[in-house]
């Protein structure tokens, strides 16, 4: 078992500024890479739950921010791995979470259905 100083002594060690420097530099190209797949993908989900919005024509503008925040939740859901019996419990959930904020159930069903490919 290591005791407390090797401990520090082994993060210090790897905390050096030009060791991470080393690291960093290693996996940015793959960093940079995965943040515009990952930035094309959010910002295509955001342009097709605004044309829903846009779609629907009651929807006040005031009220967009908040059922982009439910696409952006499922957003992160569906690009952590969540799919299938889990994405939708969680949809369910963040359904009553959001209409609880006053926002139109038949609106978030939509968003999640047409821009998801989820039934809530």
């Amino acid at each position: 078992m290591k005791d407390d100083k090797r401990r520090i002594d082994t993060y210090v060690a790897k905390t050096v500024p030009t060791t991470v420097g080393l690291k960093v530099a290693s996996v940015l190209a793959s960093m940079k890479t995965s943040f515009a797949t990952q930035a094309a993908s959010f910002v295509a989900k955001e342009i097709a739950i605004q044309s829903v919005l846009n779609g629907e024509g009651d929807v006040p503008t005031i009220l967009y921010p908040f059922y982009l925040n439910f696409g952006r939740e499922l957003w992160g859901l569906s690009s952590r791995g969540i799919t299938g019996p889990g994405l939708t419990a969680m949809s369910a959930s963040l359904k009553v979470k959001y209409t609880s904020y006053g926002l139109d159930a038949a609106v978030i069903s939509k968003v999640a259905l047409d821009v998801f490919a989820v039934t809530v």
